[in-house]
């Protein structure tokens, strides 16, 4: 036994039980992938991984029990080599952060700037993407940590961190209708174009969650990732958008106005989310440290 075909395991699990998958991620051949894991099943005398004629179709259930224990060994393996580092390049390396893009866009650029000035031989990689990517992100170990909503079932593997609750504003063109209706309610809200976040984003789901629960079916005239896309639809008039309140400045949106929808829509928790078990350098500790000295006052957490 040995951690390359561990790693080959993980790696065809990983990838939907595709090993020609498998074997672009770890930049090798399919063949080999197999030995080793035919390889790995003779020592064991058990077989891993259910077969039908050619294609694998998932894992045997003492498969299920060392795949398990492959990741914990695979993860410990990793924490070795990042001690190593800690001791060896204590204030050099890289951070990889996964994020959504409205904390790429608003929460994070002050605190990486920060961040950079204590260690200019960390480069930080952000990476973006929805909830459910950033999760599988973190578990397979691509990225450090991440600040972002989460999933509402399952990872079990990721410890989560309070630290904040987003808000909803509705933002609009000056003489809109909409700023002569008080109060401001979901019914009205429903006979306007809107512009949402897509509803793979915590954001996006929760709005349509709400319609949906008063038996409301709101006009959804286009759903982005983007706010700042968003925004850019609301400016010409394309309809009214319901985004994140920290998306609105009004420096910067000037033309644009906003009305506070927080009684309309409930408030998505946000974490900052690390793997369970990983060994964190130094500066990653000081990076979350960092994060939660900027938390936004009246936060979760």
């Amino acid at each position: 036994m040995n951690l390359q075909q561990l790693k080959y395991l993980c790696a065809v699990v990983e990838s939907k039980f595709s090993v020609s998958k498998a074997s672009d991620r770890l930049y090798t051949s399919q063949p080999g992938i197999s030995k080793q894991i035919q390889l790995f099943e003779r020592e064991l005398g058990v077989t891993l991984l259910e077969r039908k004629g050619n294609r694998i179709i998932g894992l045997t259930p003492p498969g299920k029990e060392v795949y398990l224990v492959a990741q914990r060994m695979l993860s410990d393996a990793g924490n070795i080599k990042k001690i190593g580092e800690e001791f060896s390049s204590k204030n050099k390396g890289l951070l990889v952060v996964a994020t959504t893009h409205i904390h790429a866009r608003y929460t994070l650029p002050k605190i990486i700037n920060k961040f950079s000035e204590k260690y200019p031989n960390v480069t930080v990689s952000l990476r973006q993407g929805n909830p459910a990517q950033i999760a599988n992100w973190i578990i397979s170990g691509e990225v450090d940590l991440a600040i972002s909503a989460v999933e509402t079932e399952g990872h079990e593997e990721l410890v989560l961190m309070p630290y904040s609750k987003i808000e909803r504003c509705i933002l609009f063109l000056a003489n809109h209708p909409l700023g002569k209706i008080k109060p401001l309610t979901l019914e009205a809200l429903a006979k306007f174009p809107l512009i949402s976040l897509d509803a793979h984003f915590a954001g996006g789901a929760s709005v349509m969650e709400a319609f949906e629960n008063c038996k409301l079916k709101p006009n959804i005239v286009l759903s982005a990732a983007d706010t700042d896309v968003i925004k850019t639809y609301v400016a010409i008039g394309h309809g009214i958008a319901i985004v994140p309140s920290i998306a609105f400045d009004p420096t910067r949106d000037k033309g644009l106005h906003q009305i506070d929808a927080s009684h309309l829509f409930p408030p998505t928790p946000i974490f900052i989310q690390i793997r369970q078990g990983k060994y964190l350098r130094h500066y990653m500790e000081d990076f979350i440290s960092m994060i939660n000295l900027a938390r936004p006052p009246n936060s979760a957490g």
